[in-house]
């Protein structure tokens, strides 16, 4: 497939415009020039690297849905002869993924297909062999009655095999990560779809390393999160970070917290009030610069589950202290904390919950003001303090306002926004 065409060149087939789109976001984010393709007239003009097409077949018979994905690849193929190919699915296996792949398969020569259909930033993983929506198995979620293209199986291999008649071969995730995924495929006679389990975007990148040491070069089949790796293969870039703060004990704030719980970009240190009075912030500095230095976000807060906000009366009758000032002592502690890791690894934001904090924080960095630019998230203003050495953006939340996507949107915010 490789070696007559532009060096690095990139098709990719998808079978809905939106998809094509999250196919292609990531490449472009990584400053290579993606084109999405929305019908079979198009004249490739020899800008783009990457091309997406759409064959919008997403709910076509599979007869059909083969037929279009041979016509479009039969142009395709005429004006470029890409290094890389890539077949996206539906990551909950809607459509025509068997049928597809095979036809795609068939039309660029292709003898192995990887397939990870994983998307774990969006909570889709593969687990022996089954997809799983959020911790649920596919046929248990809405996907399985989906009043266009319903799922009967969860079962990746049996999803395939049941469009296809191509041999497939189920990989699980101790082999991928064990780096034995060439050597198995070596030994395995062809043509063959490959069925990877992939829990993280770790395990996606493993798929990638296995596509790059295979004799020839295989049809990737995946969702936006292998799109994703190969983005990261092809285009590495140094990911936005945030530290964001959360002083806010309202149960708002906690169910925001909690629906990061599980994102596998995100990294949470839980403040234990004890060490508040002791001052010890030695481990708490640590664990939070090895997230940030590590490209993560980091997420610290001082309520471990919504119960803990109850316990405020307990804690201040050990401490003997009063309400307003145990929040006082907690808020300077995060304070400093914060003035301290940004010293040592600087995020690209902050994120600020709770007006007791902010104003912590910012008391901290010795601050003067602070001037706003715009909003996230219809209640998170965005800005600059003023009169400090930190210049880097701002956001601020009162506790209880938003809902429980708004920190999870605040966060895409940072990453996909080049001017802040």
């Amino acid at each position: 497939m490789n070696g007559q065409g532009l060096p690095g060149s990139i098709l990719v087939m998808a079978d809905d415009f939106t998809g094509a789109n999250d196919a292609g976001v990531s490449l472009a984010q990584g400053g290579i020039t993606v084109d999405v393709m929305l019908h079979s007239g198009y004249q490739r003009d020899g800008r783009a690297t990457a091309l997406v097409l759409n064959s919008d077949s997403r709910a076509l018979p599979q007869n059909a849905a083969r037929e279009r994905i041979s016509s479009l690849m039969h142009s395709a193929l005429k004006q470029q002869t890409p290094a890389w190919m890539i077949k996206k699915i539906d990551s909950t296996l809607r459509g025509n993924p068997g049928a597809e792949t095979e036809a795609m398969m068939i039309a660029t020569g292709a003898t192995v297909a990887l397939v990870a259909p994983a998307f774990p930033a969006a909570g889709r993983l593969t687990r022996n062999g089954e997809c799983l929506v959020h911790g649920q198995r596919l046929t248990d979620t809405e996907f399985a009655s989906d009043p266009k293209t319903p799922v009967l199986s969860a079962d990746v291999r049996e999803v395939f095999q049941s469009q296809s008649g191509m041999a497939a071969l189920y990989v699980d995730l101790t082999t991928l990560r064990a780096g034995d995924l060439p050597a198995l495929i070596a030994g395995y006679p062809t043509p063959l779809m490959v069925m990877i389990d992939s829990e993280t975007d770790a395990d996606l990148d493993a798929v990638i390393d296995a596509a790059r040491q295979l004799s020839t070069p295989p049809l990737l089949v995946g969702s936006a999160g292998l799109c994703d790796a190969l983005a990261r293969h092809l285009a590495p870039v140094r990911r936005k970070r945030v530290l964001a703060v959360v002083g806010s004990m309202s149960e708002m704030a906690q169910k925001q917290i909690h629906h990061l719980h599980q994102h596998p970009e995100v990294s949470q240190v839980f403040i234990n009030i004890d060490d508040v009075f002791t001052g010890d912030a030695q481990n708490y500095r640590m664990a939070i610069s090895e997230a940030l230095n590590g490209g993560r976000h980091c997420l610290v807060h001082t309520c471990p589950d919504h119960a803990a906000r109850h316990q405020i009366t307990a804690l201040c009758e050990k401490w003997q202290i009063s309400r307003s000032e145990l929040g006082e002592k907690i808020s300077a502690f995060l304070g400093e904390l914060t003035r301290e890791v940004i010293n040592q690894s600087e995020p690209d934001a902050l994120y600020l919950s709770g007006g007791d904090v902010a104003i912590a924080v910012s008391r901290a960095l010795g601050a003067s003001g602070f001037r706003i630019t715009g909003r996230v998230a219809q209640c998170v203003p965005y800005g600059n303090f003023l009169g400090c050495g930190w210049h880097k953006p701002v956001m601020t939340k009162a506790g209880g306002f938003g809902d429980e996507t708004t920190l999870l949107r605040v966060l895409h915010f940072i990453e996909e926004n080049a001017s802040v």
